[in-house]
Parts: C-alpha cells; sequence; structure tokens
C-alpha cells in the first residue's frame, strides 16, 4: 500500500486507535469527536468525511479490534462445546472493563441515532448472526441439539449477557457464562411432554 491510499490507511488506524485509548482514560459518554481528532493530530473534517458520528467511528474501532472470530461459533463439529467456547469468549469480552463500556455505549447511541443503528444491524448484527445459526443448523441436521429453532437458541444464549451488561449489571463471569449454555443444551435434550 503505498501513496494516498496508504497514507489514509495510516491516518484510519491512527484515529481508531485514539479513540480506544480515549475511551479507556475517560469513558464513552464523555469522549468527544473534537477529542479524538485532537488526540489522533488530525481536523475534525477529517473524521466526518469517514465517520458521521462518534458511535460509528468508535463501532469500527471496536469491531477492528476484536474481529469475527469473537462474535461467531467456532466449528470444531461439536455444537455444545463450540457454544461453550463461544460464550465464554464472549463473556471475556463483556467483563473487559474498557470494552464493555465502550459496548454500552454504542448500543446506547444506537438508540437515538438511525444511522448508527442501521449499520448495528445491518452490517454487523445480521452478517454475523446469520453465521451463527448456518453453523447451528448444519450440526442439527447431524442431529445436535435439534430441538430448538436456530433463531431462538442464538437469542437464549446471547440475551442473558447483554441484558446484564446493558440492564441489571449483575456479574458476567465463567459461572455465568456456564449457567446459560447448559440451561440451553438442556431445553435442546429434554423429551417434549404430552399434556
Amino acid at each position: 500500500m503505498t501513496g494516498k491510499a496508504g497514507a489514509s490507511a495510516r491516518s484510519r488506524a491512527v484515529i481508531l486507535q485514539a479513540a480506544l485509548d480515549l475511551c479507556a482514560e475517560q469513558s464513552y459518554a464523555a469522549v468527544t469527536m473534537e477529542a479524538i481528532a485532537t488526540r489522533a493530530r488530525v481536523g475534525k473534517p477529517t473524521l466526518y468525511r469517514w465517520w458521521p458520528s462518534k458511535g460509528m467511528l468508535i463501532l469500527e474501532a471496536v469491531t477492528e479490534r476484536l474481529g469475527e472470530p469473537y462474535f461467531t461459533i467456532p466449528d470444531t463439529g461439536d455444537l455444545a462445546t463450540d457454544i461453550r467456547t463461544w460464550i465464554h469468549t464472549v463473556t471475556t469480552i463483556f467483563t473487559e472493563e474498557e470494552l464493555r463500556g465502550i459496548l454500552a455505549g454504542v448500543v446506547g447511541s444506537a438508540q437515538h441515532d438511525p444511522d448508527l443503528a442501521a449499520i448495528l444491524h445491518t452490517q454487523v448484527h445480521i452478517p454475523l448472526s446469520e453465521r451463527n445459526r448456518e453453523r447451528i443448523r448444519a450440526a442439527q441436521e447431524h442431529g445436535q441439539m435439534a430441538g430448538l429453532d436456530p433463531y431462538l437458541m442464538e437469542d437464549m444464549l446471547v440475551a442473558p449477557l447483554w441484558y446484564r451488561l446493558l440492564i441489571t449489571g449483575q456479574p458476567i463471569d465463567s459461572t455465568y457464562a456456564d449457567m446459560v449454555v447448559d440451561a440451553v443444551i438442556n431445553a435442546t435434550s429434554e423429551p417434549s411432554r404430552d399434556h
């Protein structure tokens, strides 16, 4: 990568890191576009040319840092083991002090920023969720955990973690992660009862 493209990529990387650093030092709510521009030594117009809002900028910073493996179910051939690994990975993200506040901030901003909400939904949630559901469907076709709809199973696995992060503030730890996974596994293995 050379010339303007290389310089542009370097500038974006510096800006994204500046945003994460500031969030770690202060909080998502306290960080401003002006502060990010100052830390990255760029003008505010540069930020707004690439990201129309703070939420969009920080969403990109987080997704670049974490990468997809943190948000998708791995595939070793054993779905029960894989979802446990996945939920423990998500738990690690949600308990990292820097990231938990950023994630909560981005999701909160999306409630009153329709553009950010659309990006979060179409560019993050839909593609990652579809991969997870395909992983579940493929395993169910081989007889693994066939008792639940893949959409519902994914919701049952991640919703409790988000609920604790965003609403109750209760601990999100490995014990809780195992409780969630065990509940879902039990829901798929219990025989149906006729009443």
